[in-house]
């Protein structure tokens, strides 16, 4: 019997997915769409992105950022200066196709600017890219 399970968490040190990850040692499991985490840090300014605990600190302190949050900055900040269009942060975040029309992406970031940037009317990170998408600037 074919099944496909899904789950979001909160995993700030990692364990929880270690101990999945440990549970399915051995068995039949294929991961069909996983992202492909570095697993060093990567840093804008005050802010450091750790993929494989899925974790951002600003200043040392911790952000919590939910999973669609996570996965656009972390796919952004791999690639600094290069454009994302609104339908690939879409996929890279959710793995599914882009309805247009929707302002998931264009909330997820307004959240994050609020989480992350100093003053997020006047982003230093995440760029708008005007009837394009979105960019950081390292």
């Amino acid at each position: 019997m074919e099944q496909i399970i899904v789950i979001r968490t909160s995993d700030p040190d990692g364990s929880i997915f270690q101990s999945i990850m440990g549970a399915l040692q051995g068995k039949d499991v294929q991961i069909l769409h996983a992202a492909d985490l570095d697993p060093s840090a990567l840093t804008l300014g005050d802010i450091e992105i750790f993929p494989e605990q899925r974790r951002v600190t600003k200043a040392g302190k911790e952000i919590c950022l939910n999973y669609g949050e996570f996965s656009i900055l972390y796919c952004l900040a791999r690639c600094p200066g290069r454009v994302f269009s609104r339908e690939q942060l879409y996929n890279a975040a959710w793995g599914e196709d882009y309805e247009l029309g929707t302002n998931t992406v264009d909330n997820t970031i307004w959240r994050l600017r609020n989480k992350l940037e100093p003053d997020p009317k006047h982003p230093t990170y995440i760029k708008t890219v005007f009837r394009v998408g979105y960019k950081i600037d390292r």
